[in-house]
């Protein structure tokens, strides 16, 4: 997909809220950037049944999620991420958060 928006339009602005730019110099918005956290969790796995690729796919986006604003609440986390409470703490913990 491909975006423009007017630079400087507010003043110390790079860009649209929730987008960022990554290491490539292109900027992403929320959801392609989790769905590039996906693919990335998605690729180290390598072949994998649909269940796993199910759990891996939840669990890349609640780990981008609390990566992306580590002081959110889990509650916060858990509804950007459409998952459950408890999955948001098991992930900061494997995280050591």
């Amino acid at each position: 997909m491909t975006s423009t928006w007017t630079n400087g339009l507010l003043e110390g602005v790079a860009g649209p809220p929730n987008w960022a730019r990554e290491d490539d110099g292109r900027h992403y918005c929320l959801a392609c950037r989790r769905e590039r956290a996906i693919d990335v969790a998605l690729e180290e796995a390598g072949e994998v049944d649909i269940e796993v690729r199910a759990k891996l796919r939840s669990e890349a986006v609640v780990k981008f999620e609390i990566a992306r604003d580590p002081e959110r609440t889990e509650g916060e986390i858990a509804k950007a991420a459409r998952t459950s409470i408890l999955a948001v703490r098991n992930a900061r913990r494997a995280m050591a958060l």
